[in-house]
């Protein structure tokens, strides 16, 4: 009877020891959680305003004490990433995309800028090798009617997203202007894509993105209309040969004064190789030193080619300055390099309808997939980018997620 009893007291004895520890336990779990809850979300409130070194301190706390299965895990990494790419802590960096915890190729991508300008070239080789990166240094392109394929036209197929990000590397000290040149693009895309880099001071070697991957400015786009979004400084033409779908498309210089810049809807009324410019009076009244009139040749500013919207002053031209293709240069016009322009020239006729906007968001389809470009480097508000997105699309996202996926501009990035 004494064993009995005494073996009943040790059992009621180690119940309430085990009720104690599991509650115990149990405690600590729920204060566990609610750390890695405050830590996660203090990281991301800092990096959406923009206080790096403040998120990078919350998150990596939130690491030491998280898993891969965390709900917060992806969210705080994305978020690590993109403040350790603004910071430039490139060995950091490098450590989340060795470990293969960044899958947006596009953000990794921004981090091979940032690699390369940090001369950390172990890290650019294996990223190069993981993701079977190439230069276009040497690259040739497939001819199309005068237009090179997968440069300066693309093919279609019922979508207004087309073309590849590309890597240029820098063969010496350079700028954005003169690589714009060299691969037919303009200074501020250039500029969104690889802002980590000062633009006017690239050091040989360097890696820039070649933003290449865009989306046709109207959603619903008509072939044998040109359409120039003056946000971006980009001109689009689609087109058809040979019951091919295919999109043309520049750069282009813009005017400096908002009131003078053609916006609307144009017909081409006239065109005119190797043209005379007369300056028009306002400009003449701004510079009384400026001829009536000047003659073709490599002191025009008109270039070699010269497009008339409507019965308008505007035109859309060459020039004889074509490090200013991508800004805001001209005094309304639009301006091509002169090699762009010939092209444009030979291919559109008198009445071709020319559309000029000015439009900051673009939204793309392609194989299902919903697409956002956005050409600004100011913030987004993220109300006006689920509006644009929601016109052309069911699906939904947090705004967690287009924040990250709106960090990369001038490019389009696909929402998956």
């Amino acid at each position: 009877m004494r064993k009995l009893i005494l073996s009943f007291l040790s059992v009621l004895i180690y119940g309430f020891i085990s009720i104690s520890l599991s509650q115990d336990i149990i405690q600590e779990l729920k204060q566990l959680e609610e750390k890695k809850y405050h830590l996660a979300n203090q990281s991301i409130g800092m990096f959406y305003d923009r206080l790096y070194e403040m998120s990078i301190k919350y998150g990596e706390e939130y690491l030491k004490i998280a898993d891969e299965d965390d709900e917060y895990y992806q969210k705080v990494i994305d978020v690590l990433y993109l403040s350790y790419y603004y910071l430039e802590k490139a060995d950091k960096l490098f450590s989340l995309i060795r470990r293969k915890l960044i899958s947006d190729r596009d953000l990794v991508l921004k981090g091979l800028v940032l690699l390369s300008k940090k001369g950390k070239n172990d890290y650019v080789k294996f990223i190069l090798q993981e993701y079977r990166l190439k230069s276009i240094n040497n690259k040739k392109y497939k001819k199309i009617k005068n237009f090179e394929l997968g440069k300066n036209i693309f093919q279609i197929q019922s979508t207004n997203v087309f073309g590849e990000n590309e890597i240029y590397i820098s063969e010496k000290d350079q700028t954005l202007l003169e690589i714009g040149k060299k691969t037919d693009m303009g200074f501020f895309e250039l500029y969104l894509a690889n802002d980590i880099l000062n633009p006017f001071d690239i050091k040989k070697n360097q890696i820039v993105i070649i933003p290449r991957r865009r989306i046709i400015p109207k959603f619903y786009y008509e072939f044998g209309t040109i359409y120039i979004n003056l946000q971006e400084k980009r001109l689009y033409y689609p087109v058809i040969f040979k019951k091919k779908q295919y999109v043309i498309t520049f750069p282009v210089g813009i005017g400096t004064d908002n009131l003078y810049e053609p916006i609307g809807e144009f017909e081409i009324t006239q065109k005119r190789k190797n043209p005379i410019w007369y300056p028009t009076e306002r400009l003449r009244k701004e510079n009384p030193t400026l001829p009536r009139a000047v003659a073709p040749g490599k002191n025009n500013p008109l270039g070699t080619r010269a497009l008339r919207l409507g019965e308008t002053a505007f035109l859309i031209h060459g020039t004889n300055k074509p490090y200013g293709i991508g800004m805001r240069v001209s005094h309304g016009c639009i301006r091509m390099y002169n090699q762009d322009i010939e092209k444009l020239f030979d291919i559109v006729d008198v009445g071709t309808i020319v559309k000029i906007f000015r439009k900051e968001i673009k939204i793309g389809k392609k194989s299902g997939t919903d697409y956002i470009e956005i050409d600004t480097d100011k913030r987004i508000d993220l109300e006006k980018l689920k509006k644009e997105i929601e016109k052309y699309s069911f699906n939904e996202y947090t705004d967690f997620f287009l924040r990250i996926k709106s960090s990369i501009r001038g490019t389009a990035v696909p929402l998956e």
